[in-house]
């Protein structure tokens, strides 16, 4: 096949307005065929789709002769693209009904009628194929040529068939029973239009697997890539060729692309239309391909096909905007935190990255299943690649005995991972060999086989990472038997997320969006939306922080169409983890309504008896009762297994059982008490966990109740609830007269603005948030004893828990829950029930407020002077008692305005929505008053809503001037123009309203650049 050249051209879209220039183009084609006839006796054109602009008979005609002279003196070979439709043609709704049903019952009628609109195009192709396809049907056909030497098929998909006048990504299909199974010959081409990519995900998979595997070229257009190749395969065969445009306006590269066969390679040449003719720009070989696209350590080349596999993610997340997702583009290393097997809390978590270089040669990584354990192992893989390290990994689920010939286990892995490396090149390497040992809980074999294995391979390897679930006993187990690690291995834990990794997550998904590539403004503003709804959907740890989690929740709020998903979607989100789980059990979907309820009675079971775990004796009474009462059959065993499969309930030691996931357990009990709420024994359990709102079981159950239901009675006893703290205050009106501050407002230091990176700011603030959630949790206790306390406690909580941090902590547990459901039932409550919720939420966090302001106001010289003698204790030097008064009362300015701060950035943060904002809008400008004002330009601020300068000058000058207020004002405004972008001019004229200095850090630096020149 020496010579025999191959020419692909794509994307010519004809039409009226560019018919000279295609008329141009196609004559200099024509002339640069003529050249390459003269070394390649056989010339097949392959045309992979959009001859025509709109499918348009005459747009064919504008073309038909050059495309007839090439079909004469060479081979022509064609198939179509959407712009080969005449959507015009479709005047009834009969095609979209066609496209919505189910695309393997199609017969070829509907075929038919679904392309009726290509029909110009099917009379242009087969006046001009230059021969007879061997197999046919509606949507494939395929060709076979005998060139003496070598044997070729050819064959063509119409991917078109289905495609619409605006078509997206990810939303298309072919029908399996129209794909042509051709006989394998000595090469094997394939030519479609569309990418893979723009494939419904799971018919997506069958047809890449398909063409992988029968495939040595894949030929497709559309996007109008600049010759962009790659390989697709299992052994490296199989070439993709995404086809140059032929003309398009809009892309820099217009041509065409040839390939021909050369002994065991392939030669690829890209010729683009320069200065009115085609220019020979770049060529490469497919063994240059494969070079460039794998990983090469020392001259050892790591398969395509493993690093393919490690650059899996897994699982099937789709992205608006990149095709197709890998590791890299959604890796965050987690942290760890070091086990010394003694005590967890004191030691300090370090980031996962770190482990690889570290100077511990051993180490043991361990996490539950969502983790990431292995995904980790992937990254060290590529990482320690880069590094110059031979990295080897070793699935002990592969592996499963232990007492297996060492050296085969090693040859095998090699085998799979490495083209050309042998096991003594391996062993006797002086590069640095690093084992990535995952799920070592699977190994299986005695003792000394188990330790044989860890031996061999501390022989061989110079680093060892391995993994192991967190169900994995170190002290001895039933399963696994003593503990193999002896001294040497360092244990750590893998952490979920904490809030900056999720923000880091979350920018590397938007970073990937069109959109957000260009444009700061845009993506900080959607890293905003789509971090605030994770991080209520996550809760108090309802939902694992973990990265599969957290990508699954990104992709469905792509799904919705919108960043900015309101808490009505929280519960069906929930719903949805909860029946992909019991999915992935095997569990069907005729058999869910059962489960749900089989879940909802265990769950209020094991709440009615405060349990945590329950034994198997018991849970096997249990499922007799519920057999009995609802009339049904369940076997135990087998109920009990796919409960614990599905990651409802988890085994613990001792055999007993209790909920995986603190979502599943609620979401269950909230759902039982939505189903019974007018039955007196859940009125009565509902009256406690209002009155106990403050406990976190209390808190989580009532904020899934609100997914379930909407009931007015939750809505009453909640506003009822909110309306008992603080009650003997006022909401403050922040109209703040003290006689301290009014003496030091001249020494006040200004507010100030100065150019910085918003990025590493936000991300900055989120480590502060994580520092500040890991000192809270210290003081917790984790056995979480003040969550399973008797109803009896539960009533009684309010009346004997008066004191003032337990009222303040039931202001915003009740502050969150009017929030989410005000936010849930945006769309169905009326405009006076959204008014009593949210005024109720406004009120109790300002009353709250007032009660500070006023005992500060009143006893101002009594905390002064504690304030006082504070630092003369805590201060070495000799401060004068002047100096030590002044600084007194800024500590205490800053203190008031700090929990004004916060306060007032909690109720924004709860309430705010641009759902909720008119109604939120008109009751700040009911109160008339400085904290209405200032918490209505807080809730605007929060969504990152842009604010024009007249309006933020409107507000300001409504304001009653005070110390406080000003400096809260300048705070907030602050605060929102570092967390979103907004441009120098604009920030520059808020600045000037507000009253905040601005400096630019920018003209800063380059005056400090102009000063060293001198």
């Amino acid at each position: 096949m020496d010579n025999t050249l191959f020419v692909n051209i794509s994307d010519i879209h004809v039409k009226y307005e560019n018919k000279e220039l295609i008329s141009k183009k196609l004559e200099e084609l024509i002339r640069q065929l003529h050249v390459f006839s003269i070394e390649n006796k056989n010339i097949f054109i392959l045309v992979s789709g959009d001859i025509a602009h709109s499918g348009k008979k005459e747009e064919y005609e504008y073309v038909y002769d050059y495309f007839e002279d090439m079909a004469t003196k060479y081979h022509l070979i064609m198939c179509p693209g959407n712009h080969d439709h005449d959507f015009t043609n479709y005047t009834s709704i009969v095609r979209n009904q066609l496209l919505k049903a189910d695309i393997e019952t199609l017969d070829d009628s509907s075929i038919d009628l679904i392309t009726s609109g290509m029909r110009s195009y099917y009379d242009f192709e087969t006046s001009l194929n230059t021969f007879k396809p061997q197999q046919e049907n509606k949507l494939c056909k395929s060709y076979a040529l005998d060139l003496g030497n070598r044997t070729v098929s050819i064959t063509t998909f119409n991917t078109a068939w289905c495609s619409q006048l605006h078509e997206k990504g990810g939303s298309m299909s072919f029908p399996q029973r129209y794909v042509i199974d051709s006989p394998l010959n000595d090469v094997n081409i394939t030519i479609l239009h569309h990418p893979l990519s723009w494939l419904e995900p799971n018919n997506h998979k069958h047809l890449r697997n398909m063409l992988r595997e029968k495939s040595n070229i894949v030929i497709t257009g559309h996007e109008h890539v600049e010759d962009n190749l790659r390989i697709e395969s299992e052994s490296n065969k199989c070439l993709m060729l995404e086809a140059m445009c032929f003309d398009d306006n809009w892309s820099e590269s217009n041509g065409f692309l040839t390939f021909k066969f050369e002994e065991n390679d392939v030669l690829v040449k890209s010729y683009k239309w320069l200065d009115n003719e085609f220019s020979e720009v770049n060529q490469v070989k497919q063994s240059e391909i494969i070079k460039q696209n794998s990983i090469s350590i020392n001259n050892y080349i790591v398969k395509i096909d493993y690093l393919k596999s490690i650059l899996d993610i897994g699982v099937n997340f789709i992205h608006p905007d990149k095709d197709d997702l890998n590791l890299e583009d959604v890796f965050i290393y987690p942290n760890i935190k070091k086990i010394d097997g003694e005590s967890k809390l004191d030691m300090k978590k370090i980031s996962s990255d770190s482990i690889l270089m570290s100077s511990n040669n051993k180490v043991i990584l361990i996490g539950d299943e969502y983790c990431g354990k292995s995904t980790l192992l992937k990254k060290y893989f590529l990482d320690a690649a880069k590094k110059g390290f031979l990295p080897l990994s070793i699935d002990c689920g592969i592996v499963k005995r232990a007492g297996s010939d060492y050296n085969k286990i090693i040859q095998k892995f090699l085998t799979s991972q490495y083209e050309n490396i042998s096991l003594s090149e391996f062993v006797n390497s002086s590069t640095i060999k690093v084992a990535l040992i995952d799920s070592f809980d699977l190994i299986r074999g005695d003792k000394k086989s188990v330790e044989r294995f860890l031996e061999n391979t501390t022989k061989v390897f110079d680093k060892i990472i391995i993994t192991v679930s967190d169900s994995f006993d170190f002290n001895g187990s039933e399963l696994i038997g003593d503990n193999y690690f002896k001294e040497g291995y360092e244990k750590y834990e893998i952490l979920r997320l904490g809030y900056k990794l999720r923000y880091d997550l979350v920018h590397k998904w938007n970073l990937m969006k069109e959109e957000c590539t260009n444009e700061n403004k845009v993506l900080l503003a959607k890293n905003d939306l789509a971090f605030k709804t994770i991080t209520r959907i996550i809760g108090r740890n309802y939902i694992p922080s973990t990265p599969f989690f957290l990508l699954t929740m990104l992709q469905s709020m792509e799904n919705g169409n919108s960043l900015d998903v309101n808490a009505s979607s929280y519960g069906y989100y929930y719903e949805y983890l909860i029946t992909h789980s019991l999915g992935s059990a095997s569990v069907r979907k005729e058999e869910l309504d059962e489960f749900f309820n089989y879940v909802k009675e265990l769950s209020f079971y094991y709440f009615n008896n405060n349990y945590q775990e329950d034994t198997r004796d018991n849970l096997y009474d249990f499922n007799v009762r519920f057999c009995k009462d609802y009339g049904v059959r369940i076997d135990f065993e087998n109920r009990i297994s796919l409960l614990v499969k599905a990651k409802i309930m988890e085994k613990k030691d001792g055999g007993y059982y209790k909920f995986k996931y603190p979502y599943v357990y609620y979401f269950f009990i909230a759902k039982h008490l939505a189903e019974t709420i007018r039955e007196p024994g859940t009125v009565e359990i509902i009256n406690g966990l209002v009155s106990s709102l403050g406990k976190r079981r209390s808190m989580s159950i009532l904020m899934f109740l609100t997914h379930h239901s909407r009931d007015e009675s939750i809505l009453d006893k909640v506003v009822e609830q909110a309306r008992t703290l603080f009650k003997t205050n006022k909401p403050t009106k922040l109209d703040i007269k003290i006689k301290f501050i009014n003496d030091i407002v001249d020494a006040l230091p200004s507010i100030k603005f100065q150019t910085q990176d918003r990025l590493q700011l936000r991300r900055d603030y989120e480590h502060r948030r994580d520092e500040q959630e890991e000192k809270t949790n210290r003081l917790e206790n984790f056995e979480e004893d003040e969550d399973h306390v008797s109803k009896e406690d539960n009533k009684n909580d309010v009346a004997s828990g008066s004191d003032l941090l337990k009222e303040m902590n039931l202001t915003f547990k009740s502050l969150e829950i009017l929030g989410q459901i005000s936010r849930n039932y945006y769309g169905s409550l009326k405009v006076p029930q959204k008014k009593r919720l949210l005024g109720e939420a406004i009120n109790a966090p300002l009353r709250t407020l007032d009660f500070f302001i006023s005992y500060i106001r009143d006893e101002s010289e009594v905390v002064l002077e504690a304030i006082e003698r504070k630092l003369f204790e805590q201060n070495d030097e000799k401060l004068t008692q002047l100096k030590v008064k002044e600084m007194a009362k800024h500590f205490l300015f800053q203190l008031v305005i700090g929990l004004s701060y916060t306060i007032l950035s909690k109720i924004s943060s709860s309430i705010g929505s641009n759902n909720l904002q008119p109604v939120i809008d008109e009751l700040c400008d009911e109160y008339e008053s400085n904290a209405g004002k200032i918490l209505k330009l807080a809730t605007m601020l929060e969504l990152g809503n842009s604010i024009s300068v007249e309006h933020l000058r409107s507000i300001l000058h409504s304001l009653d001037k005070n110390p406080i207020s000003d400096n809260l004002v300048k705070s907030i405004v602050l605060n929102y123009l570092y967390m979103f972008e907004r441009s120098d001019n604009e920030v520059q004229q808020i600045c000037s309203v507000a009253g905040i200095s601005y400096n630019s850090v920018s003209k800063h630096i380059g005056l400090e650049k102009i000063n060293k020149k001198n």
